[in-house]
């Protein structure tokens, strides 16, 4: 069945945009902000009508499109799966991502493509910015460092973009977990990590803003709600938002059962160069956080 765009263009100068990984957590938020547009021609594309792990079907649907951009949400995410399935991990988050990137690349388009904290290592004992070296530790931060680096060789324009600790709406995250243990009556939350919560809706609006940029750089950029939290202070202001009573239990990364793979102590971002770039403030995670428990109706 060949792709249909979601919109019609109202004239030859609309941009064409094809989106990957269109039904997770971020391709679904971005695609419900571009939605309706008539100045733009989407194609959505999940893993059901592109799978890419299927190079043959990759080169097969994008050649039969004609786009601007291809914004790249598409990734396996599961770290602790990563260590067992690694190849699997190697061959979607990065040499996928590099095949993509040249065909865009070939039709003279650009590709905005979404990275990760986790090509950190945790050492810095502040925000990491785009110059801090990488040094990733564990095989999901590896793959997704190769994705980064084969999508900027295949072009030096396009984008890519880390993001960290990613919740919002239409998938259980952080948030949803915590607001049922604690209607469980026991929670016990990590208070060792350091990061930057990211609201999946203020990342799409942001990206629409990148897009409008007339001249829009390429390389790496970090993209998060700031400013660093912990997991356990996360989820206390999850709970001071709820209503809930229920005091979180301070634990240690090495308290959780069954971890395959190690994650960063510190992978918090800094936005400052996005910032600066976009001519927008990166609103705190905790505005973030209460528009997002509002919108569900879980706010107190």
């Amino acid at each position: 069945m060949p792709v249909r765009p979601d919109s019609i263009p109202a004239s030859r100068a609309a941009q064409r945009l094809v989106i990957l990984g269109a039904n997770g957590l971020l391709g679904s938020s971005i695609v419900r902000h571009f939605a309706g547009d008539p100045h733009l021609q989407v194609w959505r594309l999940d893993r059901n009508q592109l799978n890419l792990a299927d190079p043959l079907l990759v080169d097969e649907t994008l050649a039969s499109l004609e786009f601007d951009w291809l914004i790249n949400c598409a990734a396996y995410t599961a770290v602790d799966d990563c260590e067992i399935q690694s190849g699997h991990a190697y061959l979607i988050n990065g040499h996928a991502a590099g095949q993509v990137a040249r065909i865009c690349s070939a039709k003279g388009a650009r590709m905005i493509h979404f990275s990760t904290d986790y090509v950190f290592d945790g050492a810095k004992g502040a925000a990491y910015t785009e110059e801090d070296p990488v040094n990733p530790i564990s095989i999901y931060g590896r793959s997704k460092l190769i994705g980064e680096r084969q999508v900027l060789a295949a072009d030096p324009k396009h984008l890519a973009i880390r993001i960290s600790w990613l919740f919002g709406p239409g998938r259980p995250g952080f948030p949803e977990w915590v607001v049922r243990q604690a209607a469980s009556g026991q929670l016990k939350v990590v208070n060792d990590k350091v990061g930057c919560p990211t609201y999946s809706e203020d990342v799409a609006v942001w990206l629409r803003r990148l897009l409008a940029l007339p001249r829009l750089a390429g390389g790496v950029v970090n993209v998060c709600n700031p400013t660093a939290t912990t997991w356990f202070e996360y989820a206390r202001e999850i709970l001071r938002l709820t209503g809930s009573t229920v005091e979180p239990q301070p634990i240690t990364m090495r308290d959780l059962p069954g971890l395959q793979a190690a994650r960063p102590d510190n992978s918090a971002l800094d936005p400052a160069l996005f910032e600066t770039l976009s001519g927008l403030r990166c609103r705190p995670w905790q505005e973030a956080l209460a528009a997002h428990l509002s919108a569900n109706g879980v706010a107190s």
